[in-house]
């Protein structure tokens, strides 16, 4: 345990998120390392990356976490292998599978219809 003083050195010196006063954040980089963390789904069609889903990465490296990739369908060896080239990208989760070839993900923000 710290001294009273460097405790708050410690607090002042350290970032912090709005609205989460918790200790265990500010004592422990590796838990604010994992909270933000970034999964950016990347869409491929025919073998081939959409460039445009690479704006999920610019947004997760302005989180300063680890950024994880998925990329999922048929013939997706090549795409996986572009998308591990992207800067910031640490992992690619590929799922080599025809059943995803049709699937659109879609994301919302509200939940409401």
């Amino acid at each position: 345990m710290l001294p009273a003083g460097r405790r708050i050195v410690s607090a002042l010196t350290r970032p912090r998120l709005q609205g989460i006063a918790t200790p265990a954040l500010a004592q422990s980089p590796a838990a604010l390392r994992r909270l933000l963390s970034a999964l950016a789904v990347l869409e491929q069609r025919d073998g081939k990356l959409n460039v445009g889903s690479l704006s999920a990465i610019t947004a997760a490296l302005k989180l300063g976490g680890p950024i994880h990739a998925l990329v999922a369908g048929s013939s997706i060896k090549g795409v996986a292998e572009e998308a591990a080239k992207v800067e910031g990208v640490e992992k690619i989760i590929a799922i080599e599978n025809g059943a995803y070839d049709k699937v659109s993900f879609l994301f919302l923000s509200d939940p409401t219809p």
